[in-house]
């Protein structure tokens, strides 16, 4: 029985979030471990999982008379084992694919469309306290998360029409390590789920000398996320979910243009803070099809930027 109500627990509770993808600086809101799950894990298992994620974003350019704009889309794979009841490993590849154009101005326009292994993440999340009363039908469990963002990713792409580096927000990997830590509280009551989870994400700064490069001296912002979400079983096979999302960001540094001091770079930086619904159907036992859509319906951006919805879909399997 408990092995029973701790496979259900993994399944209606997993990917609660979206985790946090780097198009831009404040894009992506969410536990960078949500496609992992934040259900208790249950020993000796495997999760695999698959999801698309599409977003857009736009900000002002190093000239102000021009525009860039970026349209991603990322198929992420992520693998997760639980070796024990209370720790899962994780690794995610992201394949990714963006689109990205700067609209005349001064200068002539230009565009790219780089393709290919984004910046792999691996990470581990483990559950110090766990409580589950199989008659009440009640589960409660608070974890801590930590991981890193290993830089796989491409960061030499250029555009289709100069030939020369594309902007750094346009490259698929960021040159730099990442790492990030939180926490992460399920609790499970009948038909309704409450989870939440608080993050913090730190960037170094990319180790290439070549001064060429689009990605030299530049370092992403430092940021924190957050979230909770109510989810509510409507009947075995589906579950709808609500939560309120936000992320903050440091604006990113970057060299001037004499090349003699770093200074924060403009128009890079803020708060978004999303409403996301979503829906789940458990197809059988040991997988699940779900989506959900991060609507931002609050933004306190630095400079001239903009960010749209982002569009999850994705499919997870457990394998025991």
């Amino acid at each position: 029985m408990l092995r029973k109500f701790a496979v259900s627990l993994m399944l209606t509770l997993s990917l609660s979030l979206p985790p946090s993808i780097y198009a831009c600086s404040v894009c992506g809101c969410g536990d960078p471990l949500a496609s992992a799950g934040s259900a208790h894990p249950l020993a000796d298992s495997f999760r695999l999982s698959f999801e698309n994620i599409y977003l857009t974003a736009n900000a002002l350019g190093d000239d102000p008379t021009q525009l860039e704009s970026v349209r991603q889309v990322n198929l992420n794979t992520t693998l997760s084992y639980a070796p024990t009841d209370n720790l899962s490993l994780t690794v995610m590849l992201p394949l990714v694919e963006k689109y990205w154009s700067l609209s005349a101005g001064d200068d002539s326009p230009d565009s790219g469309t780089p393709f290919g292994i984004g910046d792999i993440m691996v990470g581990v999340r483990y559950f110090f306290l766990s409580e589950t009363d199989l008659k009440a039908k009640q589960h409660m469990g608070l974890a801590v998360s930590a991981g890193t963002y290993i830089p796989t990713g491409g960061t030499n792409f250029v555009s289709l029409i100069t030939g020369e580096n594309l902007d750094t927000h346009s490259q698929l990997g960021t040159g730099a390590w990442g790492f990030y830590g939180g926490l992460l509280l399920n609790r499970v009551m009948d038909d309704f789920t409450l989870s939440g989870n608080f993050n913090v994400i730190v960037r170094t700064t990319p180790g290439t000398t070549d001064m060429s490069s689009p990605v030299y001296q530049y370092t992403f912002g430092n940021a924190l996320t957050a979230g909770i979400q109510g989810q509510l079983h409507l009947a075995d096979p589906l579950a709808l979910s609500l939560a309120v999302e936000g992320r903050y960001a440091d604006p990113d540094r970057a060299l001037n243009d004499d090349g003699d001091a770093i200074e924060n770079v403009s128009n890079t930086g803020g708060t978004v803070i999303d409403a996301t619904p979503g829906i789940w159907w458990n197809v059988s036992g040991d997988s699940t099809l779900y989506a959900k859509v991060q609507i931002p319906f609050y933004t306190n951006l630095n400079g001239v930027q903009e960010v749209g919805p982002t569009y999850v879909f994705g499919t997870q399997f457990l394998i025991h």
